[in-house]
C-alpha cells in the first residue's frame, strides 16, 4: 500500500471515530456485568443513532458498511452478505479473514452501492450514524436498517466511557439484534480472559504502571495519532495495568503529536504503529533530526508495530491490540528506576 491510500483510511478511520465524549477516568465492565444485561428496544439503547421500526427476529443475510460490524458478525459466527471495502479489510482488521474473503463488495464505507446493497438481498443492513445517516432512507427502503454511533458521547456515572466500552455494547447489541447473545458473551468472556493473561505477563516482570504512547504513523513528515484516554487504545491499556499517554480524553479518541511533544518524557515507551508495508525499518520512519534527542529512542524504547493492528476495530481487535501491546513493550528494556513511572 503506498504512502497516498494509507493516508485515505486514515483519514476515514479519523472520521469514523469522531463522536467520543471527555470526561475523567476509564470505566471497563466485565463479562459478569454484561451477561446481567438484557436486550432492551433500541429507542433505549444510547449506541444506536437511528433504527427501521420493524427489524426481522434473527437476520440471516446482513449487509455491513464498516469493518467494525464484520469483525463483531464473524465473532458470533455470521458471514455478512455484502461489506463496504472489503479488499481493506485484511490490512487493518484481519480478524477471520478466511470467512470475510468471499463477501461482496458493496463499494465503498463512504458512499457504498445502493444497487449492490439491493443485489445482495439483506434482511438487515448495519451503518454508522455519522456517515450514513443522509441515506438512511434509502437503505430503509432495501431492508430494515441500524445505524450505530461509534462513540460515546457522555459520561456513565461520572467515568469515562471508552471507545472499548462502546465497542463492547455495539457486540452486545449485534448479538441482540441476530440472536447471537449468548456467541456475543462468550467473545468478551474470551477478551476479558486475554486481558487478564497479558496483564499477568506483565506484572509478573515488573512492567505494571508503565508509561506507553501508541502511535499510529499518518504518512505526514513527523506528524502521528496518539491515541488518547478515551481511545480503544487507552483502554485496552487500563486492562494490561498500563497508564497511556495522553491520558486526557478527546473527541476523536486522538490527538496530533510530534517528536517534540515526546522530548520531556523519560519514561515513556512508544509503540509505533506502522502504515506501510513491512520490512521498512523503524529508523526510516523516525527520519526528523529531533527523535534522536527523544528519551525512548535514545534508550531503545521504541518498538515498530506493523500494520492492521486497529484502533477502531470491535472486542477481537481490541483483544489482538492487547496481545501486541503486551508482546512489544515485553522486547523493549524497561525504563531505568528513579522516576516516577507515572509521569505526564
Amino acid at each position: 500500500m503506498n504512502a497516498g491510500v494509507a493516508i485515505t483510511l486514515l483519514s476515514n478511520a479519523y472520521a469514523f471515530a469522531q463522536g467520543s465524549g471527555s470526561a475523567t477516568s476509564p470505566t471497563h465492565p466485565n463479562t459478569a456485568q454484561a451477561q446481567q444485561q438484557t436486550c432492551k428496544p433500541l429507542a433505549d439503547n444510547p449506541i444506536v443513532s437511528q433504527a427501521s421500526p420493524s427489524l426481522p427476529a434473527q437476520p440471516k443475510r446482513i449487509v455491513v458498511l464498516e469493518f467494525m460490524f464484520a469483525e463483531d458478525l464473524a465473532a458470533v459466527g455470521i458471514t455478512p452478505v455484502g461489506m463496504a471495502d472489503p479488499e481493506y479489510y485484511p490490512v487493518w482488521i484481519g480478524y477471520d479473514n478466511v470467512r470475510l474473503a468471499s463477501v461482496p463488495d458493496i463499494g465503498t464505507r463512504q458512499e457504498p452501492s445502493l444497487e449492490a446493497i439491493a443485489a445482495a438481498k439483506p434482511d438487515l443492513i448495519l451503518g454508522v450514524g455519522l456517515r450514513h445517516a443522509p441515506i438512511f432512507a434509502a437503505l430503509e427502503r432495501i431492508a430494515p436498517t441500524v445505524l450505530f454511533k461509534y462513540g460515546p458521547n457522555f459520561t456513565e456515572d461520572g467515568a469515562r466511557v471508552t471507545q472499548l466500552d462502546w465497542g463492547r455494547k455495539i457486540l452486545r447489541t449485534i448479538g441482540c439484534l441476530t440472536g447471537r447473545e449468548e456467541a456475543a458473551r462468550a467473545v468478551e468472556a474470551k477478551v476479558d480472559a486475554g486481558f487478564a493473561r497479558d496483564a499477568q505477563r506483565l506484572a509478573e516482570v515488573g512492567r505494571g504502571g508503565e508509561q506507553v504512547a501508541w502511535l499510529q504513523e499518518l504518512g505526514l513528515p513527523d506528524r502521528y495519532w496518539a491515541f488518547t484516554g478515551n481511545s480503544t487504545a487507552a483502554g485496552v491499556a487500563h486492562a494490561l495495568g498500563l497508564n497511556l499517554w495522553p491520558d486526557e480524553a478527546t473527541r476523536e479518541g486522538t490527538a496530533y503529536v510530534s517528536s517534540e511533544d515526546l522530548l520531556k518524557k523519560p519514561k515513556l515507551t512508544v509503540l509505533f504503529v506502522s502504515a506501510t508495508e513491512k520490512h521498512v525499518p523503524l529508523a526510516t520512519k523516525l527520519d526528523s533530526p529531533i527523535w534522536r534527542f527523544v528519551p525512548a529512542r535514545s534508550a531503545g524504547r521504541v518498538g515498530l508495530v506493523e500494520r492492521n493492528i486497529w484502533g477502531f476495530g470491535g472486542p477481537m481487535s481490541a483483544l489482538r491490540l492487547a496481545d501486541t501491546m503486551t508482546d512489544t513493550l515485553l522486547s523493549l528494556p524497561a525504563p531505568a528506576p528513579g522516576v516516577n513511572k507515572q509521569e505526564r
